[in-house]
């Protein structure tokens, strides 16, 4: 009996050696570069979005670093910032990426790009029918519900008229935008397809009818944007993007954060 104790004694004695100077059971596994990640916050659905029932970022961008080919690659921490600082955080190195166009930013030819993940096509919102294309021209005086610090290319040159022009009636988030648009606060919003289909068919607009205009107002490729220096980072981000929209999981992505659902969007009544 006290050779079995001493046996066990002795075989602790070493195995607690062992831990202290030769890590015999330590994980040799180096930890993860940490890829920062801006975002305008709240975010909007379905790319970045913070959730308040589950208490985190949700969204296609969310799906894409979860997947395993960005997941056993780089660790991912959302930073809550804001469009206009998303690029002075990058170019003061406290920031790696955020998503954006190329058209949206004010010092492009600086950083570097991702392919394309999406397209972020915009149209014009409405709570009555449209009898035909939306023609800026067209619609003198006209306000337009946009968000705050983004940049409409098609639009500006009739926000900057002083007469018979657009009125720009900036918003913090897609969701104020369409809740302005409801209450006749604005005549139109502008805002993707994917935004309005999760904001506009919330049950808090059961009674207003929405309406998208026939015609694209404009459209642009969304990319990773990241800072000087990160060319393994891109590297990685577009061989993963290559397996996540040919594999289906981007458009799997954007159905699950965006809805089913299609416009014209009708009201409660109406469906019923």
């Amino acid at each position: 009996m006290k050779k079995v104790v001493r046996n066990a004694s002795t075989l602790m004695l070493l195995l607690i050696q062992c831990l202290l100077i030769f890590p015999c059971f330590a994980s040799d596994a180096k930890p993860l570069p940490v890829v920062r990640f801006a975002i305008n916050t709240p975010g909007s659905p379905p790319y970045l979005y913070f959730d308040p029932e589950f208490g985190n970022y949700r969204g296609v961008v969310v799906d894409f670093f979860s997947s395993e080919q960005m997941q056993s690659k780089y660790s991912v921490r959302y930073l809550d910032s804001s469009r206009a600082r998303n690029e002075l955080l990058l170019l003061e190195s406290k920031a790696d990426v955020f998503l954006s166009a190329r058209e949206w930013l004010d010092h492009a030819n600086i950083f570097i790009f991702s392919d394309a993940i999406m397209l972020h096509a915009s149209y014009m919102y409405s709570t009555t029918e449209f009898d035909g294309p939306f023609i800026p021209a067209l619609n003198p005086n006209a306000s337009v519900c946009t968000r705050y610090g983004y940049i409409y290319p098609v639009l500006q040159q009739y926000f900057a008229q002083k007469e018979n022009g657009l009125i720009r009636m900036n918003s913090t988030s897609q969701a104020t935008m369409a809740t302005m648009l409801a209450k006749g606060r604005c005549d139109f919003a502008i805002m993707s397809e994917q935004n309005a289909r999760s904001n506009m068919f919330s049950k808090v607009f059961c009674d207003t009818a929405f309406y998208q205009s026939p015609n694209i107002i404009s459209g642009v490729d969304l990319v990773f944007v990241m800072r000087p220096g990160l060319a393994v980072l891109k590297q990685t981000i577009d061989q993963a993007l290559v397996s996540f929209i040919e594999s289906g999981a981007l458009q799997a992505s954007i159905e699950k954060h965006s809805g089913p659902n299609q416009f014209p969007k009708q009201t409660c009544s109406a469906t019923e």
